[in-house]
């Protein structure tokens, strides 16, 4: 093989590779970690429904929450993309404003009114 040839072919393979980088890149670093967000401590809150986002990257549930000192808060309940959600048999209407119920999952970091949702711990309490 000549060297303009292998030349070529080393510039087209460049080229391939850089623009699966491209496309590849911007997916990788905008996704973050549940361990940013959470500890490894679980618990469990129940409550209202209040607003639910069912849209990528993550589902998330609103759930109005009494506090035991008698304060309520909203809690953001994060949960999965739509592609597992639906693969775990869950759809838009499982969970809809005004059901109250119990979650459990890991807690969010510094104490936030987060939690990162155990799929299997839904427990409907109306």
């Amino acid at each position: 093989m000549s060297g303009r040839g292998l030349g070529m072919k080393m510039i087209s393979w460049s080229f391939v590779l850089a623009w699966v980088f491209a496309l590849v890149s911007p997916t990788v670093i905008g996704h973050h970690a549940y361990n940013a967000n959470y500890i490894e401590e679980r618990g469990s809150v129940e409550g209202t429904v209040v607003e639910v986002f069912w849209g990528n990257p993550h589902v998330h549930y609103y759930l109005e929450v009494l506090q035991d000192d008698g304060v309520t808060r909203v809690w953001d309940v994060e949960s999965e993309n739509l592609v597992a959600m639906a693969r775990a048999g869950w759809t838009s209407e499982t969970l809809e404003i005004g059901d109250l119920v119990r979650v459990s999952g890991r807690l969010g970091r510094e104490g936030r009114s987060k939690l990162a949702l155990d799929l299997e711990s839904l427990e409907f309490l109306n």
